[in-house]
């Protein structure tokens, strides 16, 4: 009857290891998820922050990325035209002004 007590009183206390050990470890993983998804060091929570990312995805009169981004296309196109204003008045088209070198030969009568 002792051994039989002995060997129940350690299986009850190794189950409750069990248990707690399987608690610590849930609630482990709860507070690494907590973390990563909850506030920042601002305070911020995620959709606190994906709304930042959003508001700068849509233009909104020019303050957000997608403005900018076209401001410099804007400013892209303007200078391509101007360099080739510029190019065709420096460099006015030339027709058929150079000569050839050679002259072609004409086929000998025969």
């Amino acid at each position: 009857m002792p051994l039989e007590l002995i060997f129940t009183v350690s299986a009850v206390i190794t189950a409750i290891g069990v248990i707690v050990g399987g608690i610590v470890a849930i609630y482990r993983i709860a507070q690494t998820i907590s973390k990563s998804i909850g506030l920042d060091t601002k305070g911020r929570t995620i959709s606190e922050r994906l709304d930042r990312v959003e508001h700068q995805l849509w233009e909104n009169g020019g303050s957000s990325l997608a403005d900018r981004v076209n401001t410099i296309e804007e400013h892209a196109i303007k200078t391509s035209t101007e360099l080739e204003i510029i190019k065709n008045f420096l460099i006015p088209a030339q027709t058929s002004t150079i000569q050839p070198a050679r002259k072609t030969r004409a086929k000998k009568a025969s």
